[in-house]
């Protein structure tokens, strides 16, 4: 009996030390140029897209919707970056209605004074709860876009500085 014990205890510590433990890792790089590309097609707007970042911003996380939660007719793409200090950064454009998107994007945040990114003047907010800052503007064209996250003010200054228009 104790020996059998004994075999069982040995057993399991081989396969502890055998098998390496699953460890938090960074998200993995993904490419978004196929996300760019349907958006450039389907979008009944003019894209804008990142040009020109750093090699350290990793982008993470592409996704793009038709209709759905921004309703009918309306095409919504999030980018989503993991920055050089390890935070994230997330572009969010959209031809939806641009108050109930901004205010779900950012999570209604409480507003800041504007900041300036490229040439353009940028609603800010911050949710502090969440630790998420954000950054809005509509165009006349009716486009919104969103640069949120919890990235610092200046690194969500750089992602929003960064887009231009595509095609």
């Amino acid at each position: 009996m104790i020996r059998a014990v004994l075999i069982c205890l040995l057993l399991a510590v081989v396969a502890i030390v055998a098998v390496p433990m699953d460890r938090a890792s960074a998200p993995a790089t993904i490419s978004y140029h196929a996300d760019l590309a349907a958006m450039t097609r389907t979008a009944p707007y003019r894209v804008v897209a990142p040009a020109g970042l750093r090699s350290s911003w990793s982008p993470v996380d592409s996704g793009v919707a038709v209709g759905g939660a921004n309703g009918k007719g309306t095409v919504t793409w999030r980018l989503g970056y993991l920055t050089p200090s390890g935070t994230f950064a997330a572009l969010e454009e959209t031809n939806a209605t641009a108050a109930p998107f901004i205010r779900r994007m950012t999570n209604s945040g409480t507003p800041q004074p504007p900041v300036q990114a490229g040439d353009r003047s940028w609603a800010a907010s911050e949710n502090s709860e969440r630790g998420q800052r954000s950054l809005a503007v509509t165009t006349p064209a009716g486009v919104t876009l969103v640069v949120t996250g919890n990235a610092s003010w200046a690194q969500l200054q750089t992602l929003a500085a960064s887009l231009h228009p595509q095609g």
